[in-house]
């Protein structure tokens, strides 16, 4: 078996270096999050994903390895498992791409039906909890109709800072506050369009990184390909017939020898 082509192997080293490490990347991501949805008491609504990203990451990183084993050892079978393991992995990818996708089109839909509360101060302090998170992150207040949906029971959340900033803005509302009513800044903006903007944002970036990876994944495929085409190419045509006009072999060479022996005699 001849040695592959210097350029064509410092390609594959180089990508499956790349795919090692985003590999490795992904398990430690997968680790971290089954931490924090561990300590969210969240693991089983996820369980799904957390084991499909692991599965990704670590069948990433085991197949750009045995990869880079068998283009420095020169192994066809380890090429072959890599390139088998890596080509599953970007089917994989492609299929989630596509879910992915087809999801991302459903965002307003899904937070206008799971956002349907015209009363936020009645509702469960695991709800309250969870529009407060999105008003403090997207500074905004409500969510189909700003600070009214709260129905003067304003929270922190709602309220704009001492010296907001130009893009931020904020209006006068009053608010219950015990016994009395009193009159604060609040943000303007209702949340809900806000949510579904950061979603599809959200939703866009994971498809650039999806594709992106997968884009690389079937990248290295091709070159494992092409390296074992090419060491068997060599292979055969380094195989040479030599003809010799005197006869060897312990064999033929007795018989050789016999036959002329007969005739001399």
């Amino acid at each position: 078996m001849a040695p592959p082509n210097t350029c064509l192997r410092r390609a594959f080293s180089t990508l499956d270096v790349v795919l090692t490490i985003l590999g490795a990347f992904i398990l430690a991501f997968a680790l971290f999050q089954h931490g924090v949805l561990h300590n969210e008491q969240k693991v089983e609504e996820f369980h799904v994903v957390v084991i499909s990203v692991y599965a990704i990451g670590a069948t990433i990183a085991a197949g750009a390895t045995l990869g880079l084993y068998g283009v420095r050892k020169e192994k066809q079978w380890a090429l072959i498992v890599s390139s088998a393991g890596l080509m599953i992995v970007s089917l994989f990818l492609l299929l989630i791409s596509i879910a992915t996708a087809i999801e991302a089109n459903k965002v307003e839909e899904y937070i206008e039906e799971s956002y349907k509360l015209d009363r936020l101060h009645e509702a469960s302090e695991e709800r309250q909890h969870d529009v407060e998170e999105w008003q403090t992150m997207l500074h905004c207040c409500g969510l189909h109709n700003g600070f009214r949906d709260w129905h003067g029971h304003h929270p922190e959340s709602c309220l704009c800072p001492e010296k907001p900033d130009s893009s931020i803005k904020c209006v006068t509302a009053s608010f219950i506050n015990g016994t009395d009513t009193i009159e604060e800044q609040v943000y303007e903006q209702t949340c809900v369009p806000l949510m579904v903007g950061f979603m599809r944002r959200a939703f866009n970036i994971f498809l650039t990184l999806l594709f992106g990876l997968c884009i690389l994944v079937v990248a290295a495929t091709a070159l494992t390909i092409a390296l074992l085409y090419q060491m068997r190419k060599k292979a055969v045509n380094n195989t040479s017939v030599v003809f010799k006009l005197t006869p060897s072999g312990s064999t033929y060479a007795q018989f050789s020898n016999s036959d002329q022996h007969y005739l001399l005699s």
